[in-house]
Formats: C-alpha cells, structure tokens, sequence
C-alpha cells in the first residue's frame, strides 16, 4: 500500500510539472496573437493576455524561467523572430533578478529587436524600459544602439499615469545616456563635435546638461565660440557654470562668441555679469537660503554608509541634506564619485523627483569643485 501511495504521489507530481510546463508553452506562443492595433478594446485584451502570461511565469519560476530562455534562443535562431515574443521574454527575464549568462541573451535579444517594427512601436515604454535595464549595465557597444535607436530615431512617447508625466523622444534618451554612466560623457562630446543638425545638437547638450564634470569645460568652451543656435548655446552656458566648477567659470569670463543673434548676446551678457559672483561661498549661502541648516550631525563612516543607501535606492535619500557633504573630513575625490554615482542612479526614476536629484546632486558637485577656491570663504 505504501508502495503504490509513493508511486501515485511521484506520479502525480511529474503530471503536475508537466502540465504547468504546457501551460507556460502555450502562454509563450499566445504572444505570437499580439499585433499592433488601434482598437482600444483590442489593446486592452492584448494587456490583458499579456498581464496573465507574466502571472502564469511567475507560479514556478524554476521552472518557467529555464523555459523561456530555451525559446528565446530558438526565436532567436528563426529565419523571422517574433518581435513581440523578443520582447515581453527578455523583459520578464530582466525583472526576474537575471544572472549573467541570462543578461548577455537579454542583450543579445535586444540587439535583434527591430525597433522600427510597428507592434515594437506601440509598446514604445517596454522596450525602453528593457534598454534602460541594459544601459545601467554598462554593457560595451551599448552606446552605439542608443545612438541608433534612440538619439537619431524619435520614439513615440508614452504617459506614466502614477507620475502624471509624459515621456517623450529626449527624455527617453537622456536617461539611458545618464544611467550608462562616465562613458556617455566624452561619447557624446564626440558625437557633439561632427554633429550639423540643430535639433540633435540641442538634444546632445542638454543631456550632457545633467551628467558633464569640469572634464567637458575645454570641449564645450570651444563649442560656444562659434556657436549659433540660441538653445545650443544656453545649453552650453549651464554645463560651463553649474557643472564645470570654478574652470567653467574661468572660461566663460573669457569667452568671446562670434556674430551671436541679439537675444544670444543679451543672455551671454546677462550670464557673465552673474558668473563673476561664483565662488564656495556664494553656492554654500544659496544652499542654506534654499534647504536650510542641517540638522545631521554625521561621522564620516555614517555619511558614507548614508551615502551608499542612496546609491541603493536609486539616488534617493531622505537623511542627507546637502550641507553635509561640506562638513566632513572625507577625501573630495570620494565624495565627487560617491556623488557622480549616486546621480547615474537617479536615471532610474523615470519621473520629476528624479530628474530634481539629479539637479541637487550637480548642485552639490559643482560647489566640492570650487571647495579648493576658498580664500575667505567659510560655511
């Protein structure tokens, strides 16, 4: 009797296996069904096969997982891939804590993606969000597909109703520029130095708004001196003054545009009288005037222990107050790449908070730059 109970419970338990693994088949190949559609009933139940295909893979990860990576290799490897099915796999196995033998198929799906392909296209916020999870990777060559797919193609943008923010073509490539890190930086100064189109132009610099060091002074510099497009040029103005520290400064005092328009010479103007007034206690005063005192009284091993739970949640801390970078005994080298990691970071968020941490964290950047400029200064 015993015998046979033991044989009915093994037996029933690979029945049970067996018939989740079909399941999970069948859920796989009913995102073949999925099209691009502008029937918004059509929409919602393609949303909604797809909402029950992710909860059926996530019953028995163990077991759902092994087969998804099985079937993508073999879409993979088909004369005409299924791009919807490249898509929704990669991206469950992207949120799934992949390891690195499953983040190189992710990469390597992605890169097979045709991002011009209308069904892609409708689900534009999924296919960025599966770039944005390969950017903050840093994967090498990865640059190269950001350019292609998201800097010199415009995207369709998308809305995130818990946000209430839409998403457009430049925010999306700001974001994966910003999340990928140091690398972006002279990157994009390259792409900046061959680039003619004023749009791009536009777009490149202000992304570079929110990532340059005092490393692209000397590049943008050159830059503004035969720029002219008004935008361009404003956009260079920032990164010389909020993000270059007192070598910014230096060079935009000495700065001498040629044949600007009227409206550019009155902003480059108004810019050099305010630039004179930049120094550590002029950007330690402003900082009190806007978040007021700390109240913190950090050890350095807590600042630092502070700082690295920002850098785990995604650049956000509700602990650290700007003023206590300034009043510790830290190496500046540290703080400066504690700092510059915690911003890559905030690329994350894709929503205003975000994008205003990245903002207080080029603030706080800029002024460690001028810490060595003090003569009287004092906070």
């Amino acid at each position: 009797m015993k015998y046979w109970l033991l044989l009915f419970i093994v037996f029933g338990a690979s029945l049970s296996a067996e018939t989740y693994e079909d399941e999970v088949n069948r859920s796989i190949e009913s995102i073949r069904t999925i099209k691009d559609s502008e029937d918004k009933k059509e929409i919602e139940e393609f949303n909604f096969l797809m909402d029950a295909n992710w909860k059926k893979f996530s019953e028995k990860k163990s077991v759902s997982i092994p087969i998804i990576q099985t079937k993508l290799k073999e879409e993979l490897n088909s004369i005409t891939p299924n791009q919807m099915l490249l898509l929704d796999l990669s991206w469950y196995l992207a949120v799934s804590d992949p390891n690195q033998e499953q983040i190189n198929l992710i990469a390597k799906t992605f890169e097979t993606i045709d991002f011009r392909n209308p069904t892609i296209v409708q689900n534009t916020q999924q296919y960025f969000r599966l770039a944005l999870f390969l950017s903050e990777k840093q994967i090498p060559g990865f640059l190269n597909l950001i350019d292609q797919r998201f800097l010199r193609n415009e995207s369709r943008s998308f809305f995130i109703p818990q946000h209430i923010s839409m998403v457009d073509a430049h925010a999306q490539r700001t974001h994966l520029y910003g999340i990928y890190g140091n690398q972006s930086v002279p990157h994009l100064i390259n792409l900046l130095k061959i680039e003619k189109n004023t749009k791009l132009r536009q777009s490149i610099t202000s992304i570079l708004r929110r990532i340059c060091t005092p490393d692209c002074a000397n590049d943008i510099y050159e830059m503004l001196e035969t720029e002219q497009d008004h935008t361009t040029f404003v956009n260079g103005t920032y990164i010389l003054l909020d993000n270059a520290g007192p070598v910014g400064k230096e060079l935009y005092l000495k700065l001498k545009p040629k044949s600007l328009s009227k409206e550019t010479e009155d902003y480059f103007f108004s810019e050099k009288i305010y630039v004179k007034n930049q120094s550590y206690h002029f950007f330690i005063e402003k900082m009190k005037k806007k978040y007021g005192e700390s109240s913190n009284d950090f050890s350095d091993s807590k600042l630092l222990a502070e700082i690295e739970k920002m850098i785990q949640n995604q650049g956000a801390s509700q602990t650290i107050h700007p003023l206590d970078f300034f009043s510790n005994s830290i190496e500046k080298q540290i703080l400066i790449d504690k700092l510059i990691e915690t911003r890559r970071k905030c690329f994350l968020r894709i929503n205003r908070h975000g994008m205003e941490d990245i903002d207080i964290n080029n603030f706080i950047l800029n002024t460690i730059y001028y810490k060595d400029q003090i003569t009287d200064d004092t906070i």
